[in-house]
């Protein structure tokens, strides 16, 4: 499933090329839909509207039929060349409007702008063309009023303390520091819950720094921008600088002085530097539970202890304050090396030495076979030598709100128990803070924080979902990585390794060496990690019903055979580690060329049989290394109409006849690994997943994943076609019947 927001800013300057699943939409036949060209209406900023902010909403309505829009923005009328060229996709048909920030514009200029609705049929006409003029002074109505450190100031290497003055209604605030004046070269950007922030690992050079204010409308205008320089520290005392006078004293005023330097420890204590004591520098072959000790200082007795397997610190692993002068950790990483510091607490910059240890290798033994991993025979899945089929719901958010909020997640296990489900899926990654969620939260619970460098809190966070999950019976379907820019994804690889448009650019990915070795450690690594709750490593894990490749993986306009290959050979690295486990694609199920195996009349719309995304649901199936057929089912996005009709309903059974029999022709099973409908429990979700219960159970499926049945309102609202049970908007009948559907197939043989 793609989450789509519409309210992220993205970059300009790039004329995004794209091709979107609408715009090669055909109506084939028996389509009804009636829409008649109507000329969208743009909303604001006003026609000609002067002194805009450089970051600027655009707002239209929608209108009837387009669920997509096309956007263009350009400095010329004629739109000669685009500033921005993006399609957006509206998360729903409840709004009367659709809006998109276009960030970073440039001061003084005008720019004209058009919008292109995408419907089933009878798409466009462009809008009218509006224009704005943005503001060419400097300060900005609402931008924040920077404090410190001060525009040009030279600084030492260290923690630096960035303040601002706090604004009215203003929760959050975007705070970034790059190594240029045009933030092309982003240090930091990261999202900041108070009006100051303390950095400590900025190298020596020059580098810029602003801030903005989160509004609900989007980013406020960045304040100004400030520059500073860090210096490499050389010992040298410079406080007596402020005063010009040679002969000034070391006694008498600068004890007064001292009080007025601005540092950010309110009073004169100096902080001793600690003193470590064990584990011993460079210790080897040490426990994963330790005790570190060190010695502690007359009249402190509060510490701040951090842990890190960089020996520069630039990620922490673990950061606590402490009460006397010990900390004890558990569940170290075997065979890791790692680095631990100490302060007083209060303390600028005085830490200790920094030592290093390493970890025992692991003594790991697999535990003795009980015979119930998943397993295929005659196109069936098989469990305890009994045909296997399951209703269930995909979960994809369970890791990352063990972190952010657990009460989410056993509320949903509650629920997944009360309701029968017994197979879920979920992702199984979280990649970088450069796209997706993360990049404007960094609390998001990421797990590969760069490349080849895993957080181990964020990997025991899926731990303990994967043993709570394996307490109630549930078997987990997992994907190794995203499509799309939710979780960082494709996304996040292709940038790390440079990429100039690294979003959905799947052909880059599969062909660069760097992607491809990065995404075959993450394998390795989470293939052979023993889980800290259960004690078993993922590849020996039961309750693992089957990895997937990628989540709706597509290479737009490409050879299908491109992204065939690819697939086999990710297949058969994870059956070189994992000998236990299915393997699928995790595909939406579309094909190329209209293929005769499909059963084409049935289908009112033949754009899922053609859909020029560079991926054959025939020749993924045929592979031998994957061991079912997978599909994904949104009738509405993908042509078949905004409301559930006959015609929808049969090419909805053609979708499952037609793909179970190909899957059934190389003797594999075939599941719907996500469906959904995108309305509010209304008679269209009722009527599209009622029908789709019974095709299921008649045509003895061997498995469908709804997207998603969720336990309260902190999920409940993220898509239309969620079953929401018993919080949120308690969609009692619909669960109702679902729960019998997972009933049901659980009796099927």
């Amino acid at each position: 499933m793609k989450t789509t927001i519409l309210k992220l800013a993205v970059p300009l300057i790039v004329v995004f090329a794209f091709i979107t699943q609408c715009d090669s939409v055909d109506p084939g036949v028996g389509d009804t839909d009636t829409d008649t060209e109507e000329q969208l209406e743009l909303l604001s900023p006003e026609n000609s509207a002067k002194d805009q902010s450089i970051n600027v909403e655009l707002v239209w309505k929608q209108i009837r039929g387009a669920r997509t829009y096309e956007l263009m923005v350009s400095e010329t009328e004629n739109f000669e060349s685009a500033v921005i060229d993006t399609v957006i996709e509206a998360d729903s048909f409840d709004n009367a409007s659709i809006s998109f920030n276009a960030t970073s514009l440039t001061r003084g200029t005008t720019y004209y702008w058009k919008v292109f609705p995408i419907k089933q049929r009878n798409s466009g006409p462009w809008s009218e063309v509006w224009s704005f003029t943005t503001r060419e002074s400097e300060a900005e109505p609402g931008a924040v009023d920077l404090i410190s450190p001060n525009d040009g100031i030279n600084l030492e290497e260290g923690e630096i303390k960035f303040e601002w003055d706090a604004m009215e209604d203003v929760e959050n605030y975007n705070y970034q520091v790059s190594a240029d004046a045009d933030f092309t070269e982003l240090i930091v950007d990261t999202l900041v819950s108070s009006s100051s922030i303390n950095v400590d690992d900025l190298e020596a050079g020059e580098y810029s720094w602003r801030v903005a204010p989160e509004l609900e409308a989007g980013n406020g205008p960045w304040s100004s921008v400030w520059s500073f320089l860090v210096e490499t520290g050389d010992g040298t005392d410079d406080s007596g600088d402020d005063g010009d006078d040679p002969d000034d004293g070391d006694n008498g005023d600068n004890g007064d002085d001292s009080g007025d330097s601005g540092d950010d420890d309110s009073d004169d204590t100096t902080h001793p530097k600690v003193t470590l004591i064990s584990p011993a520098d460079g210790d080897t072959d040490l426990s994963t539970n330790l005790e570190f000790t060190w010695e502690e200082e007359s009249g402190f007795n509060r510490y701040e202890y951090q842990l890190s397997d960089d020996p520069s610190f630039g990620f922490v692993l673990m950061e606590e304050t402490v009460t006397g002068s010990s900390y004890s950790v558990e569940d170290l990483d075997y065979e890791k090396e790692y680095y631990w510091r100490v302060k007083v607490e209060g303390a600028h910059d005085e830490w200790s030495d920094v030592w290093s240890l390493s970890t025992e290798s692991e003594s790991y033994t697999a535990p003795p076979s009980s015979g119930d991993f998943v397993t295929t025979q005659n196109s069936n899945f098989v469990l305890n030598g009994e045909t296997y089929r399951f209703a269930g719901t995909n979960a994809y958010y369970l890791p990352n709100y063990e972190k952010i909020n657990s009460g989410v997640v056993d509320r949903a296990f509650n629920l997944f128990e009360e309701s029968g489900v017994t197979v879920l899926r979920m992702w199984g990654f979280y990649d970088g803070y450069d796209c997706g969620y993360s990049r404007h939260d960094s609390n998001e619970n990421v797990i590969q924080t760069a490349p080849g460098e895993y957080s181990e809190s964020a990997l025991r966070d899926l731990d303990r979902v994967i043993a709570k999950g394996k307490e109630r019976g549930i078997k987990f379907i997992i994907p190794f990585v995203n499509y799309w820019d939710e979780l960082g994804g494709i996304c996040q690889y292709n940038t790390w390794a440079g990429a100039s448009n690294p979003s959905r650019n799947m052909e880059f990915f599969m062909n660069n060496s760097e992607t491809q070795k990065w995404f075959k450690d993450y394998i390795d690594m989470l293939l052979n990690r023993v889980n800290t709750v259960t004690g078993v490593k993922y590849k020996d894990e039961p309750a693992i019903f089957a990895w997937q490749i990628m989540n709706e993986g597509r290479n737009s306009n490409g050879n299908p055979a491109v992204l065939r290959d690819w697939y086999q050979e990710i297949a058969q690295y994870i059956k070189s580690i994992d000998s236990n486990h299915l393997v699928g694609t995790g595909e939406e199920g579309f094909d190329d060329g209209t293929p005769s195996e499909y059963t084409v009349e049935d289908y009112s719309n033949t754009y899922v049989l053609r859909a020029q995304l560079g991926t054959s649901y025939i020749q993924n199936t045929a592979i031998p290394e994957i061991d079912f057929g997978s599909a994904h089912w949104y009738p509405n996005e993908w042509g078949f109409g905004q409301n559930v009709t006959d015609d929808m309903l049969t090419a909805q059974r053609a979708w499952l006849v037609d793909h179970q029999r190909i899957a059934d022709n190389h003797d594999k099973p075939f599941i719907i690994g996500e469906f959904g409908f995108p309305a509010w429990a209304n008679d269209n979700v009722h009527a599209m997943y009622d029908d789709l219960y019974e095709q299921v159970e008649d045509l003895k499926v061997d498995g469908n994943l709804l997207w998603q049945l969720v336990a309260d309102g902190e999920k409940c609202w993220e898509f239309g076609g969620n079953i929401c049970y018993p919080g949120g908007r308690e969609d009692t009948e619909l669960y109702n019947k679902f729960k019998q559907h997972i009933d049901n197939m659980r009796g099927l043989k």
